[in-house]
């Protein structure tokens, strides 16, 4: 994560309670890596989905929308220029465009 990016997480009123909940992230990690991504399981999906990926994010999280968006016929992708994964918090406007868009404001 840029440094400013953290810089501005943690400036948020949520911050300490991410700080509280770092327990978890080896957890949820350990869960992430034991999922068995199987498309077919999602070919019954069909509801709109909003995929969302920053223009800037790491490889795997590309990886990752690509695959959910070749496994939901529904789905579009979005890309937010300059983004990584927290565009909520670092591109509020730009994130809520393209929500409220979506959901046809």
């Amino acid at each position: 994560m840029p440094e400013k990016e953290l810089e501005l997480l943690q400036s948020l009123p949520n911050w300490p309670t991410r700080v509280a909940a770092a327990h978890t992230i080896p957890r949820e990690l350990r869960a992430d890596e034991a999922y068995p991504f199987e498309p077919a399981r999602f070919a019954d999906v069909h509801v709109p989905t909003l995929l969302l990926l920053g223009g800037d994010s790491p490889l795997f999280f590309r990886s990752a929308i690509e695959a959910v968006h070749g496994a939901v016929s529904t789905s579009t992708i979005v890309v937010m220029p300059g983004q990584q994964h927290t565009a909520m918090n670092t591109a509020p406007a730009l994130f809520l465009r393209e929500v409220l868009g979506f959901l046809g404001d």
